[in-house]
């Protein structure tokens, strides 16, 4: 959970689309009547006719810079929509004859509405429309709320859209009439917190147009003044692990964590985190922070132990006695301060005879979830059984969600559905106040980013919303003619998870069963489809360009593999890599693609990953003559490596003319392969293609080290003896394996730590059905 943003998804150009008046059914622009449309005269109010407006928008002098620019942009879609100039007026006294549209509270006109407008049940966010003779009243209860009632009117009403941060569609309606009843409404969003955290959503602008109020990770990008306005709801926080910088005091840490029910613990967390909050307060800021558990296990101390066996038998249980402790002593010096903590990993479990004190945000988050379903549904019904009990535990909660695969971004991550289902099963639980949904925070151009933004922006307001009607809705106005094409890619790879029984983790590899050859096909003819029905319009076969990446992306990391497939199959099917490699860039571009996973590659090392990941390579001695069926090969790019130790080399020896290089005087598992890309059917054998610069180091002495973990112990040391001549030799790891999403196990590969080793090769990582 400890992320940050990333430079990378700033500076955003901006593209707007005007649509024809026959073009607005598209967007369902219920309440817009257009002049032949017959209607009862006193039911609509008459905003234009023919490109002219009567209105003028008023605010208030005393109206913060936030609702000034909240009626400004009000005057300016109007003047998109109808050709009309809408005057902006703002002063102590409205302005007399002329029919107005009243932006915010602090105005003679809005005092007026008296008891017609409850402002302290509109919340932060919430607003009232109100149509008063000729007269449109849009008011919050603070300016934040303003804003958010003129974009609900301009977006629910008039029908503009922002599916984007750089694309906007706008209905052209010169004659325009509205509905009263669209008019006198209150509105008020069901989740207090509402953030997509994705660097393709980082733009302020889009944010609000969206109706999202959160700005956690992006506090240190630019905003103007008028959009700086964001929910405190969930405290202020670093992204989690600062128990230890709370406590400073190393005698005081203990099994990866803190010693939680030391004393000395509690008031050490107490002085600085009033210290901290004093800081924020003389700022200007709210009173609150995290005070968080770091992101790794815990082996806890004897104490901590102990108190959770009285509660449960869950750690969680010491982590919020921690958390309601602190939170008391903090605020008898600071009665608002508010903190949060987290139901994370080990502590995910809730305790049972404690409840979370006042002034304590418990973050929920279901890291381990199956997300091409429900947190609440089939194999996350335990997981919903442990988000349900967290609502008996605590009165406020936030909901950290993932909805991108972290391992690449643009690989294909059908959560489409599922993200919607989720949102509306927590919006059954008043004790959620918050949800946040981590995605690619940290780079610009991934997987649908834009379209999980726009969905959850409006099921984060209202969950009774149809999650399919707003998919296909987005589809539309973001792909044009290609949205039904979209829309079945969409639909082929959900059925792929099904049909695979994968399990979608937050980091599947690209060797996931559902990325397998006959759906990738299927997927390939789509998006082939899709851009030929665009290639006229630069901007729609832009959008679809940036989906083709995600398709492009899986062929190409898997052309070896199948076209191993297609043979053993009889099928002619070429990978096209002298097109799709070029392609791929050119979508790479478009889709403005800055970095391939959390802790991934740039554009530029990412295309050679592909050139190599399309190498043909050389089949194993150990696979001689067995059918294709029966071995699996993993290269470099299907390879975690290890930033630090190791480089992937030209190696003429090598099975694909590459290998992977670790200096021998580091301990580290500096390549990895995780065996969930094993095939679902068999029992297999795994083994690793190896050779090692020797040097004068004794026959006897560890070359390197390989194994499977878990469990510890599950390995081999390989002697120079072993690997002296230079050559590759192909070597078993101890055991057998099948493939198991739910219980995932790693093999590795680690130089010898001893300086007598100057460099260990790996060449591949492959597996045989025993």
């Amino acid at each position: 959970m400890n992320v940050g943003p990333d430079e990378h998804s700033a500076g955003i150009k901006r593209r707007t689309l005007l649509l024809a008046g026959s073009g607005a059914g598209l967007l369902g622009l219920a309440h817009v009547a257009s002049a032949g449309e017959a209607s009862a005269e006193g039911a609509r109010l008459h905003l234009a006719e023919d490109g002219r407006t009567r209105y003028q928008v008023y605010c208030g002098a005393d109206e913060d810079a936030t609702v000034l620019y909240a009626a400004n942009e009000l005057a300016s879609y109007l003047k998109s929509i109808t050709s009309a100039t809408f005057p902006v007026v703002s002063g102590d006294t409205p302005p007399s004859g002329p029919p107005l549209l009243v932006v915010g509270r602090n105005n003679p006109l809005s005092a007026r509405l008296g008891k017609s407008v409850d402002y302290a049940a509109l919340g932060e966010d919430g607003f009232a429309l109100r149509a008063v003779a000729e007269t449109v009243f849009i008011a919050g209860a603070n300016p934040r709320g303003t804003l958010y009632g003129v974009t609900w009117l301009l977006d629910r009403v008039l029908g503009v859209r922002w599916f984007s941060a750089d694309y906007t569609r706008i209905p052209a309606q010169r004659t325009l009439k509205v509905a009263r009843e669209s008019l006198n409404t209150d509105e008020v969003p069901r989740f207090r917190y509402r953030q997509i955290y994705a660097g393709d959503s980082i733009d302020p602008a889009y944010r609000h147009h969206n109706l999202l109020n959160g700005n956690r990770g992006f506090e240190n990008h630019p905003v103007p003044k008028h959009l700086d306005t964001w929910s405190t709801y969930w405290p202020a926080d670093p992204f989690g692990g600062n128990w230890q910088e709370m406590v400073p005091d190393e005698s005081l840490w203990y099994g990866g964590q803190v010693l939680a029910m030391d004393p000395r613990t509690r008031e050490m967390a107490t002085d600085n985190l009033v210290k901290k909050l004093r800081e924020r307060i003389a700022a200007g800021l709210d009173p609150s922070w995290g005070f968080e558990q770091a992101d790794r296990g815990w082996d806890p101390d004897p104490a901590s132990k102990e108190f959770a066996s009285r509660h449960g038998g869950a750690l969680s249980a010491a982590v919020v006695d921690l958390a309601n402790d602190v939170a008391a002593r903090v605020r008898q010096q600071i009665p608002e301060a508010r903190l949060s903590t987290q139901a994370y990993s080990f502590s995910f479990s809730p305790p049972t005879g404690i409840h979370v004190g006042e002034g304590v945000v418990m973050t929920v988050a279901p890291i381990q979830a199956n997300f091409a379903h429900s947190r609440f549904e089939g194999d996350n019904a335990e997981i919903g059984q442990t988000l349900k009990k967290w609502c008996e535990v605590a009165d406020d909660i936030v909901i950290w969600d993932y909805t991108v695969d972290f391992a690449y971004y643009i690989q294909p991550f059908p959560d489409y559905w599922s993200f919607g289902a989720t949102v509306q099963g927590l919006a059954e639980h008043p004790q959620v106040g918050g949800y946040f949904a981590q995605n690619a925070y940290n780079a610009a151009g991934t997987e649908f980013a834009e379209l999980r933004t726009w969905v959850l922006g409006r099921l984060l307001w209202d969950p009774s919303l149809d999650p399919d009607a707003l998919i296909r809705e987005f589809l539309r106005g973001y792909y044009g003619p290609a949205a039904q094409t979209i829309y079945s890619y969409m639909k082929l790879m959900r059925q792929s998870v099904e049909d695979t029984n994968t399990r979608l983790v937050y980091n599947a590899t690209v060797n996931s069963p559902y990325l397998h050859f006959d759906t990738m096909l299927q997927a390939d003819k789509l998006m082939a489809k899709a851009e030929e029905l665009v290639r006229n319009n630069p901007d729609l076969r832009a959008h679809v360009q940036a989906v083709r990446l995600c398709v492009d992306f899986v062929i190409l990391m898997r052309a070896a593999e199948f076209v191993r497939i297609a043979k053993l199959r009889g099928l002619q099917w070429d990978p096209d890599l002298e097109n799709r490699l070029p392609r791929f860039e050119e979508e790479v571009r478009v889709a403005g693609l800055t970095r391939s996973g959390e802790f991934g590659m740039t554009p530029e090392q990412l295309i050679r990953q592909l050139r190599i990941a399309s190498a043909p390579a050389t089949p194993p001695a150990t696979a001689a003559g067995l059918p294709l069926e029966d071995w699996v090969d993993f290269q470099e790019p299907a390879l975690k490596l290890y930033g630090p130790v190791t480089t992937i080399l030209d190696d003429p020896d090598a099975s694909n003319g590459y290998t992977v290089r670790m200096p021998g005087n580091r301990p580290d598992w500096g390549v990895q392969l995780t065996l969930d890309g094993l095939p679902t059917e068999g029992t297999w054998k795994v083994y690793i293609s190896v050779r090692a610069d020797t040097g004068s180091a004794a026959p006897e002495a560890t070359a390197m080290a390989a194994g499977v973990w878990p469990p510890f112990g599950n390995e081999r040391t390989i002697t120079v003896s072993e690997v002296s001549d230079g050559s590759y030799h192909e070597l078993e790891l101890p055991g057998t394996y099948r493939y198991d999403a739910e219980n995932i196990e790693y093999v590795w590969v680690s130089p010898p730590n001893s300086a007598e080793i100057p460099y260990v090769y790996v060449d591949r990582i492959f597996a045989v059905r025993v």
